[in-house]
């Protein structure tokens, strides 16, 4: 078993995974001859003899005596491990620290805070300039996800940047790819853009007279015109603009109306030819936009980037990028051959799960260990070594994470080769057949992407796709709703629209109550909550609303499958609670805390007690003899938060003194995972940082932390979930309620990916 190594792509896969081989082999120990037999003979297609049951028996045993476990792992464990084997030859501390998600995101943040402080400190500076540029063309939080996004694609922007020489090279050739000068500015573009030689800006006011003369489209012309002639900087150019191109700087079908042609045919030509001057120049002005904020957002992010590869440096971190990179530069060395030998020694057989989501780096790393199963004596030995892949390009969602799919197509023709040319056996085997569907599914799946230009996009196999159920599955069922459509609202003074209620008539309440509609009668005819699995593009309002529509019906319901730790609302109560504690006069806290279920007040009681006070709450609190008991459990907790670590106090505050039991009353057992979650930060943090209540306060609302739900749970509830949460899950009944928007996620890409002058990206 020490010799055999499982790649997945997940933990919880790697887990699972384990506990299956060990959970059989267990059971092999206590079965008799002719039971084991049996397991045996189905699992091989052959009846074992008595040495091989034997052999069966004590495979238990030796799974549980090898050295450090058996090897399933994901292939950023195996790298970790590796790496720890072998500092030096990888250039990495000896006793690195992995970082993780969480901790990756409040590193960054606090850095990309950092630069910005710094640059609005030197505004002559180019971080200065750059942030002066960010200012002026997009809003703080825009900018910021920005450059979040251009830090996660780090590896391809300092490529790019290396390349190229240097940032201002950089910009130098993508001036050249959006077709400006290096040093063409916006400026220079919007100067040309007025200073026009066939309607020059001294026969504007003459041009808007006569354009006045016309119908509202040509008075709406000379209007613009008019105004620009008034106008200076760029507002002139904007408002001259308006007056040849739409809204979105697209040409206008007619400049001027037919009228106008006949009345004053040489305006209207000079007014066309301008026009189609101004196209070019638009788009001109458009390209050197881009490029000034590509200048901007780059010099932050390398600003950013640059300090994170320090601070990891300085502190012996490596993330999870920096895993693979370092495993295979370590791979590469030509004077760590040993370490080739010391792996071939330890590895025999090599098996890939999920190989579909295998990137292509993971991949090379792959290829590496198996290098020597097919070369030499790890050929000619006794004992035949394998590899193992199993993956199916349709099933390859994680694009967003590296995955690519071709890769899959190609590794098999590269160990069929390597193969082949050491005449070892290599079996490529497809499976068609579906061990979840009936043929009626499987029919009208097939018939989905049966046209080639669709089948294209998610599999190489020039055939196309064609399933094959199992002789007796079910036939199953495929039901198409007809769409619904949002109805004509009446109009609504705004004073009079709520601020937050969904009308009932909205199309994603209209198709949340006919989804729990179809869930109540799919009961009644005795189909159990946890068999319905609802699946949606993405998190929004419809997820939200079959969720609350779910509840609302009192049907069993396994609440999002994926949710920001922060924005739970138990969660929320926790935090808020120390903010009570820490800022006494802070009424609106404590009154938020009052109205959670740690303290369960009701309006009548927060009424009672807020209403004509003459001081803060939490005096009128103390003062009140009703709310005695409130306010010496408010003190206590106080003294408790100076006294105690954030773990220790909330521990004690769930736990003892019943705080997760009154949170799950009200919320139900969906908040546990939150609260699970909360408590393993507030460890971690202690790990890392100075443990105080603020700090730990602070240090949770600075970075997104995204809670992922098992839902793969025997569990009594409907699950909704997205596409890409439910991979891997199945049930009876699966509703996709989210088929018609557009696939290009919520919003479109903030970066894009633009070929060099070489054709890489």
């Amino acid at each position: 078993p020490a010799k055999i190594l499982c790649l997945t792509f997940t933990k919880a896969a790697a887990a699972n995974m384990a506990n299956r081989i060990f959970g059989t082999l267990a059971k092999w120990v206590a079965l008799d001859d002719a039971a084991l037999d049996a397991a045996i003979e189905d699992l091989e297609g052959e009846v074992p003899d008595r040495r091989r049951r034997d052999h069966a028996r004590r495979l238990f045993a030796q799974a549980l005596d090898t050295p450090g476990g058996l090897k399933v792992q994901t292939i950023h464990a195996f790298c970790t491990r590796l790496l720890h084997q072998f500092p030096f030859e990888a250039d990495v501390a000896a006793r690195f620290t992995v970082l993780e998600e969480r901790a990756e995101n409040d590193l960054l943040a606090r850095l990309r805070l950092g630069v910005l402080l710094d640059a609005a400190g030197a505004p002559d500076s180019a971080l200065g300039r750059a942030l002066a540029t960010a200012i002026t063309v997009a809003a703080d939080r825009t900018f910021g996800e920005a450059v979040d996004e251009a830090i996660r694609a780090r590896d391809r922007l300092t490529a790019w940047i290396g390349h190229a020489g240097s940032i201002a090279a950089a910009m130098a050739e993508l001036s050249i790819l959006l077709g400006v000068g290096p040093d063409e500015t916006v400026d220079e573009i919007e100067a040309t853009t007025v200073a026009s030689p066939i309607l020059p800006a001294t026969e504007w006011p003459a041009a808007a007279a006569v354009l006045a003369q016309g119908s509202s489209n040509d008075r709406d012309r000379a209007e613009s015109l008019a105004a620009a002639a008034a106008a200076t900087g760029t507002a002139r150019v904007d408002r001259y603009l308006q007056v040849f191109l739409n809204a979105d700087e697209t040409p206008r079908q007619r400049v001027v109306t037919k009228a106008t042609q006949t009345n004053a045919p040489t305006l209207a030509a000079r007014l066309c030819a301008e026009q189609k001057r101004l196209v070019g120049l638009v788009a001109r002005r458009r390209a050197a936009r881009a490029r000034d904020r590509t200048t901007a957002l780059v010099t932050v992010a390398d600003a950013v980037i640059g300090r994170y590869r320090a601070e990891k440096d300085r502190r012996g971190l490596l993330d999870y990028d920096d895993l693979i990179d370092k495993t295979l530069v370590l791979m590469n060395k030509v004077d760590a051959a040993w370490v080739h030998y010391k792996l071939d020694l330890g590895i025999d057989h090599l098996l890939i799960d999920e190989a579909q989501d295998t990137s292509p780096k993971q991949w090379e790393i792959v290829k590496r260990l198996a290098a020597e199963f097919t070369a030499g004596e790890g050929a000619r030995g006794p004992l035949r070594r394998t590899i193992f892949a199993v993956g199916d390009e349709k099933q390859s969602i994680f694009s967003f994470q590296g995955a690519a799919p071709d890769e899959f197509a190609a590794a098999r023709v590269h160990f069929q080769r390597a193969h082949r040319e050491t005449e070892i056996e290599f079996v490529p085997c497809r499976f068609s057949h579906s061990f979840r569907s009936g043929p009626n599914v499987l029919g009208a799946v097939d018939a989905v992407f049966a046209a080639p230009e669709i089948f294209a996009s998610i599999t190489t196999d020039a055939d196309g796709i064609a399933h094959s159920a199992l002789p007796g599955a079910a036939p199953g069922l495929v039901e198409i709703w007809p769409l619904v459509e949002a109805e004509k609202r009446p109009e609504i003074e705004g004073w009079d629209a709520p601020f937050d209620q969904v009308s009932d008539e909205n199309p994603q309440v209209k198709l949340a109550k006919r989804i729990a509609a179809q869930v109540t009668a799919l009961r009644a005819r005795g189909c159990r909550a946890g068999d319905v699995l609802v699946l949606v593009r993405q998190r929004g309002p419809l997820f939200e609303a079959i969720i609350r529509t779910l509840k609302n019906a009192g049907i069993p319901v396994a609440g999002a499958d994926r949710l920001v730790l922060a924005e739970h609302i138990a969660i929320m109560d926790l935090m808020v609670l120390a903010d009570a504690l820490l800022l006494p006069d802070d009424d609106l806290a404590l009154a938020t805390v009052l109205k959670s279920p740690l303290f369960g007040f009701d309006d009548a009681q927060l009424f009672d007690l807020a209403h004509e006070r003459k001081s803060s709450l939490r005096a009128a609190l103390a003062d009140n003899p009703v709310f005695a008991e409130t306010a010496a459990r408010l003190d206590a907790l106080g003294e408790a938060a100076r006294r105690e670590t954030p773990f220790a106090f909330y521990a004690r505050l769930l736990g003892p003194q019943n705080g997760r039991r009154k949170i799950l009353a009200r919320l139900g057992g969906e908040a546990a995972d939150a609260l699970d979650e909360f408590l393993n930060l507030a460890l971690d943090y202690e790990a890392t940082e100075t443990p105080s209540l603020q700090g730990f306060v602070a240090w949770l609302r600075a970075a997104t932390t995204v809670v992922k739900r098992d839902m793969d749970i025997a569990r009594e509830e409907v699950r909704v979930m997205t596409v890409h949460g439910a991979k891997g899950l199945e049930a009876p009944v699966v509703i996709l309620a989210d088929t018609t928007t557009r696939p290009s996620g919520p919003r479109d890409p903030r970066l894009l990916a633009l070929p060099r002058a070489g054709g890489a990206p």
